[in-house]
């Protein structure tokens, strides 16, 4: 079968190993122009990133599109490689990144940019460099539309070379994918390709075998030059041919190959009569292959003369551990790129990994291209090879042997630099703590009483049963108590007597001495009398608890200048005296805006001290954590760090059970 006259035929026969795009996923809309990084099945890698045309939107997959990814032995590839021109080219598998554009013609949505970079290709396997794809490399395309019928694509392909200058495709060579199997119904994707001056697509006419009506083609391979592509850029443009803009999906595949010219099978030659036998020589000693050394780059130059260790865990899909990693590099002294020192690896299926099986090692912890990445050969145990990369879908791989299964949904934490073993010694001191509860004893309070003198207590002994303590309780009213209830003496009576207070001293007032209730409403009196003449003991942590549903100087609804005057001395005097003072608002008949400006009052004296305020719709619910916080033992510890050790103690030390 004859080329086109912009093709010619391949004489040379040629093995292709395709990239593996196996691991490659669309994670969303983010990986707009974001760069992803295929294994080349050389070694290396092939960076691919898809844009959008200047001047277009981004597609939307929800109409119809199916976003990029990977398609190992690729169906449509897979039956077309091989036939007509590319009769000499063999390949084990045929892979490509497959993607499926809306079905509707936008001109905002059928657009977009295919980029690949190869600065990481493994180029050298096939006779080249490497960093460059060059006459070996062949890129291809598949399934974009011919322009009989529907629509029509073609795909500009530009780039750079080594040196930075653009490429030119005068010495590129296509191959045409020809003619797919028929199948029942449909048409048949069997257009010619052309390529004149780095413009990919369909003739206007089916390729040998297709029908009239075909729109689609095939797949069609690129064999780049010998000049060397360090980046390649395709630009599809999608539009369709007039009087059509009907629904449609195009359904194209991206292909990446690396071909290893065949030997041609040499005749046998003639047999030779044998000649006389000769004793034989002695055998010298054979010359071991020098090993190749890995590839390793390390982007974190740290401090020169400086060892630094890096700890790594990969987890199982349910979060457990599934195996650890340690990797040590120095930093010369004398400048120069770090060196890779130590690499240790451990898990079940290939036991462990060490520095001699490194072939690749990329580290970059801070960077744009903030990545971790491994490849290496494993011991018999497990599989023959292990791939990482923190930045793929399928952070790990195994290849070959009993256990790539065991990878799948496998992930990597990132490292982090690896610290000492810490040990901690505890020990707890308890501290004595006074407490007084203080409650305004009038009339609008009695029926609260029993209820806050039950709830503090059991808040209180909830608190000391849960924690070591050494706490007393003072319960007083203030000029008046309630029956059986804890607040079964006065402030005044429990300062003059137990304290042994001088009664002209205190602030309180005698009750009947203030209309209504006043005197008994006294509550920031009595939080500045408790300061000043509890018999507080020495080194002991001091709090008051006020309750009340009034204001702070002789009760009453209203916040007046009295009362904050009053508030204001007592937070001074808890201050000096280094007393915390926690507040408890009860319910009262006050209206709305009264209520809220008592809650605020309230609050205004907890807080300036250091306490916490409490109202009825919180239940002294809160109390009990307060009490702890206040009465429990306080824990001191002393902690002892013991320098990182090495790799491979930490690889192969057992975890320490929880």
């Amino acid at each position: 079968m004859s080329a086109s006259p912009t093709q010619a035929a391949s004489a040379e026969a040629l093995d292709l190993v395709f990239w593996d795009p196996s691991g490659y996923r669309w994670n969303g809309p983010g990986d707009w122009n974001q760069w992803r990084y295929i294994p080349d099945g050389l070694g290396g890698e092939i960076g691919v990133r898809f844009g959008v045309s200047a001047g277009f939107g981004t597609f939307d997959w929800n109409l119809g599109g199916v976003a990029p990814h990977g398609s190992v032995k690729d169906g449509t590839g897979t039956s077309s490689f091989g036939k007509n021109e590319q009769a000499n080219m063999a390949s084990a598998s045929v892979n490509a990144i497959r993607m499926q554009a809306n079905k509707q013609f936008t001109g905002a949505r059928n657009n977009f940019t295919v980029e690949f970079d190869f600065t990481r290709y493994k180029g050298s396997k096939v006779g080249g460099k490497d960093g460059v794809a060059g006459a070996n490399t062949l890129i291809g395309v598949s399934d974009i539309y011919a322009g009989l019928t529907y629509a029509r694509t073609t795909v500009t392909i530009t780039g750079t070379l080594e040196n930075g200058s653009a490429v030119s495709p005068a010495g590129w060579k296509l191959y045409n994918g020809g003619v797919a199997p028929n199948t029942a119904g449909g048409n048949q994707p069997s257009a010619q390709l052309s390529l004149a001056n780095g413009v990919l697509q369909g003739t206007n006419r089916p390729a040998p075998g297709g029908q009239a009506n075909s729109i689609d083609t095939v797949m069609g391979l690129v064999r780049l030059d010998a000049a060397g592509c360090k980046t390649l850029r395709l630009s599809y443009d999608l539009y369709p041919m007039p009087g059509s803009f009907g629904p449609r999906i195009d359904n194209s595949g991206l292909y990446v190959a690396s071909a290893f010219p065949r030997k041609p099978v040499e005749p046998p030659k003639a047999v030779e009569p044998p000649k006389a036998v000769e004793p034989p020589k002695a055998v010298e000693p054979s010359t071991p292959a020098k090993p190749v050394p890995p590839t390793v780059v390390i982007k974190d130059p740290g401090k020169p003369g400086t060892t630094t260790s890096y700890t790594y865990t990969v987890k199982n899909p349910d979060g457990s551990i599934a195996g650890k990693g340690c990797f040590t590099y120095e930093t010369p002294a004398d400048g120069g790129p770090p060196k890779l020192v130590a690499f240790y690896y451990h898990d079940n299926v290939v036991g462990t990994i060490n520095q001699s099986n490194v072939q690749t090692f990329y580290f970059d912890p801070e960077g744009d291209d903030k990545r971790f990445t491994f490849v290496t050969g494993t011991p018999a145990k497990g599989i023959c090879s292990l791939t990482a990369d923190t930045t793929l879908p399928a952070q790990l791989t195994g290849i070959g042997g009993e256990g790539p299964q065991s990878y799948l949904g496998k992930t990597i934490d990132f490292p982090k630099l690896a610290t000492g073993t810490t040990t901690t010694d505890e020990s707890t001191s308890i501290p004595a703590v006074d407490l007084v509860v203080v409650i305004d004893s009038s009339v609008s309070m009695k029926d609260e009483a029993n209820a806050l003198s039950e709830a503090v207590t059991a808040a209180i002994e909830v608190a000391k049963t849960k924690c070591p303590s050494d706490l007393r309780v003072t319960y007083l009213g203030i000029e008046g108590t309630f029956k059986n209830t804890r607040f079964d003496t006065t402030v005044k009576t429990y300062l003059t007597t137990t304290a042994k207070a001088d009664e002209a001293a205190l602030r309180g007032r005698k009750k009947g001495t203030v209309e209504g209730g006043g005197a008994q409403e006294d509550g920031a009196r009595a939080i500045e009398d408790v300061v000043a003449h509890y018999d507080w003991r020495p080194s002991a942590k001091r709090a008051v608890f006020f309750l009340g549903d009034e204001a702070f100087e002789g009760g009453g609804a209203d916040i007046d200048k009295e009362d904050i005057a009053a508030a204001n001395r007592a937070i001074d005097a808890a201050k000096k005296g280094d007393v915390r003072v926690h507040t408890y608002l009860g319910t009262s008949g006050a209206k709305e805006k009264q209520r809220k400006a008592l809650e605020e009052e309230f609050a205004r004296v907890a807080s300036e001290t250091g306490g916490k305020a409490f109202t009825s719709k919180d239940a002294l619910n809160g109390f009990q954590a307060l009490l702890e916080k206040v009465i429990c033992g306080s824990k001191t510890s002393t902690s002892t760090t013991t320098e990182f050790c090495c790799c491979q103690e930490y690889v192969e030390q057992p975890e320490a059970k929880p």
